[in-house]
């Protein structure tokens, strides 16, 4: 882990069980829940958040990671990306092009209008913490309620996630792909 902390946080064995489920691919800690272990409190907040929002969710795989990987793009949260970028993107059935149109201004004309509403809301809520009647009208005709609030949930805890991040100074983990520099 790099960043402001010294370093990993001791962890007794009751903290590295609930860390096990937190790992790259190569079994490296994800940075955000090393560092959050400092605080048995912050880990315990984002490990249910995570899992509100990985797995509690009816949105489609591809709709969250849009939400989380433009969210993270917009507020500069390179670390988080990547480890989204890496973990979920081909999964969810991102193409290159689309993780690419994640960092890119605006919207970019791949999106289709599901998709597209999901970019602006994530620019909205970055931009104003909030949404405009506009949008929401527009979600409104696309989505369902249901979605509305969980694409909220996502959007809003992952804007919590890059300010982590940020504050942290968490850095890209070697390896995995780093965001275009055209980030933000």
């Amino acid at each position: 882990m790099t960043g402001r902390l010294p370093g990993p946080a001791p962890v007794d064995e009751e903290t590295r069980r609930l860390l096990d489920p937190y790992r790259l691919p190569d079994g490296r800690p994800l940075p955000i829940f090393q560092a959050l272990a400092h605080s048995r409190a912050a880990l315990d907040d984002l490990r249910r958040a995570t899992a509100a929002c990985l797995n509690g969710t009816a949105l489609h795989a591809r709709t969250r990671e849009i939400a989380v990987l433009r969210v993270c793009a917009r507020a500069g949260a390179e670390a988080e990306w990547a480890v989204h970028v890496e973990m979920f993107a081909a999964r969810a059935g991102l193409s290159e092009d689309d993780v690419r149109a994640t960092v890119a201004p605006g919207v970019r004309e791949c999106w289709p209008l599901r998709d597209a509403l999901v970019v602006r809301l994530a620019d909205e809520i970055h931009d104003g913490s909030t949404v405009s009647d506009g949008l929401w009208a527009e979600l409104a005709e696309t989505y369902t309620v249901q979605e509305i609030v969980e694409l909220l949930l996502v959007v809003t805890q992952y804007l919590k996630v890059a300010c982590l991040t940020n504050a942290l100074g968490l850095q890209v983990p070697e390896g995995l792909p780093r965001p275009p520099r055209d980030i933000n």
